[in-house]
């Protein structure tokens, strides 16, 4: 048996402009382009199975492989739509954009069409004062780099001691209220203006200023940096992968088990260094076999891990405690450690993988260390669907491949958002377990309708380096390839703001991704067009600063 199939990429989510065809790896998720790209032979083998994706009785050694990793990949997908710290990941991205766009216009409005603003305000006299030039270029550049230092800290905080040490950096309080309400100001303007359903940021905002006169750790400038070991990338890594070991278990009727991982390469620490941090907090010792409660335990902390609810969906309850509340790595050191101190039963609980263990297991570790559930997360978005139409509009209009224009980027990502929490609300087992939800003794009919569901919604194509709509079972495609592109008008938007706020030179034009077949002058005049519509000048327009 060979297990080249199984290999799949870092997937970091710092990523690069660079995008490529996949030759060193099987799978990898974009976080920053929202697409799981496959390499052609995995395309292949998806493409070969019996009517499609999920679990085939019939389905060949190769093809089970194959789609483990399609089914790792997509579960970094669900990550980052469908887990509530992802999806302010996700949100952070336009955000960016909209915490700034009146601060751009109003740019060049004093100043004119000059890059970077970065260059701006670090060579021109003057104070940095709200009513200066200057000042507004500062405020421009601090939105930027709190939001980019919330995404550095949340995923890999062991890459974030550099960024600690810059002058622009104020805390680690400061960086995650500013980065969260801004997604939640995102969401209100496009849903919620009224803050009638949504928590509104304003009302934390007043109790962080008070911690941060009364110099509370982690909430004023200079304040001691304390860093979690574990980032969001270790635990989505780490889930990914033991999900993708029980399906592969399941599926091989138990054959393939930790042996096998380990001669597959699939233990290298990039995917074990979380698990390794739950057995060392809990004092578990590693089980004999993959079918086992303590890898379930360690499947369902990641996902409490990864869904706080304070300061989103629902309002923050506890001030003093936001940042290891809202951290999904100081959450995951304390749910672990949470098991040993006061829960440890929890550790033999799961071997049915069933909702009723899921819900007693998240109970028990939630009440314990007072946090919301993720179920209370669902609870609270379906309130919002019940009650507020704008959200229920964008759950329908996502049902039928299609979104509103206000906001496009926003209602499509809330939409896809939404629709997952629905499934979690009635089906939260197999989302913590789908690799046991989908084959073996515990398989489940109903994963094959949340798999389609919730699928990816752009992939790669196997022959190209050209991203694509999944159009999906009963959708229309015209209304579906609508839609992508009305997204990705709106990524290159947020790229250029990002180039003309931080980066040197002119600007860069790397979207042959979406446009293969187009020159550079016609990528060029399409990325043009949409930052014209927007901003009033061309990118032509500029003054580069050197």
């Amino acid at each position: 048996m060979t297990f080249d199939l199984l290999d799949t990429s870092r997937g970091d989510l710092l990523t690069t402009t660079e995008f490529h065809a996949i030759t060193n790896a099987h799978g990898a998720y974009d976080a920053l382009r929202f697409v799981v790209r496959l390499s052609p032979k995995v395309h292949d083998l998806i493409s070969s199975l019996p009517h499609g994706i999920g679990f085939q009785n019939s389905a060949t050694q190769d093809q089970i492989k194959a789609f483990s990793t399609y089914l790792h990949e997509t579960i970094h997908w669900w990550q980052h739509i469908g887990s509530t710290s992802g999806f302010m990941l996700s949100l952070s991205y336009p955000a960016q954009t909209h915490a700034n766009l009146n601060h751009l216009r109003h740019f060049l409005d004093l100043v004119g069409p000059v890059k970077s603003i970065y260059r701006y305000a670090e060579t021109r006299p003057g104070q940095s004062l709200p009513s200066t030039e200057v000042g507004l270029a500062n405020t421009i550049i601090n939105n930027q780099f709190d939001i980019e230092a919330f995404r550095l800290l949340v995923t890999n905080p062991e890459r974030a001691e550099s960024l600690v040490t810059k002058g622009m950096f104020e805390s680690v309080g400061h960086t995650y209220n500013i980065a969260l309400a801004q997604g939640v100001f995102a969401l209100a303007s496009t849903f919620d203006p009224a803050f009638a359903l949504l928590p509104d940021p304003r009302d934390w905002e007043k109790e962080y200023q008070k911690m941060r006169a009364a110099r509370e750790p982690g909430f004023y400038h200079g304040s001691p940096v304390e860093l979690s070991p574990i980032g969001a990338y270790h635990i989505f890594e780490g889930q990914a992968r033991f999900a993708q070991l029980q399906y592969l278990h399941f599926a091989s009727g138990g054959a393939f088990d930790w042996k096998e991982a380990d001669d597959a390469g699939m233990m290298s620490p990039v995917y074990t260094l979380a698990f390794d941090a739950f057995l060392t907090l809990t004092e578990l010792e590693r089980p004999p076999t993959i079918n086992h409660p303590i890898i379930g335990l360690f499947l369902l902390i990641c996902d409490v891990a990864i869904n706080p609810g304070e300061a989103f969906p629902l309002p923050v309850r506890h001030h003093k405690t936001f940042i290891s509340d809202i951290d999904p790595g100081m959450r995951f050191i304390h749910l672990s450690a949470g098991v040993r101190l006061f829960c440890p039963e929890t550790a033999h609980e799961i071997t049915q993988y069933d909702a009723t263990e899921y819900e007693s297991v998240v109970t028990k570790l939630c009440t314990a260390l007072k946090l919301f559930s993720p179920m209370d997360n669902c609870r609270a978005v379906d309130h919002w669907l019940t009650k507020g139409d704008a959200f229920r509009e964008a759950l329908d209009l996502h049902s039928v491949g299609k979104t509103n224009n206000l906001n496009m980027p926003l209602q499509l990502l809330f939409g896809q958002f939404a629709s997952f929490t629905q499934d979690k609300l009635k089906h939260p087992h197999l989302l913590c377990w789908p690799g046991a939800a989908m084959a073996g003794p515990h398989a489940n009919d109903a994963m094959l309708g949340i798999f389609s569901r919730q699928s990816p919604l752009f992939i790669d194509r196997s022959d190209d380096i050209m991203i694509v709509p999944i159009v999906r079972q009963g959708l229309s495609e015209a209304d579906v390839l609508e839609t992508f592109q009305q997204f990705y008008n709106a990524h290159a938007l947020y790229d250029l703001t990002k180039q003309w706020i931080n980066s040197s030179g002119p600007y860069n034009y790397d979207y042959a991704w979406l446009q293969p077949n187009g020159t550079e002058r016609e990528i060029k005049e399409w990325a043009d067009r949409i930052f014209a519509n927007v901003y009033g000048v061309s990118p032509d327009d500029f003054e580069i600063l050197d």
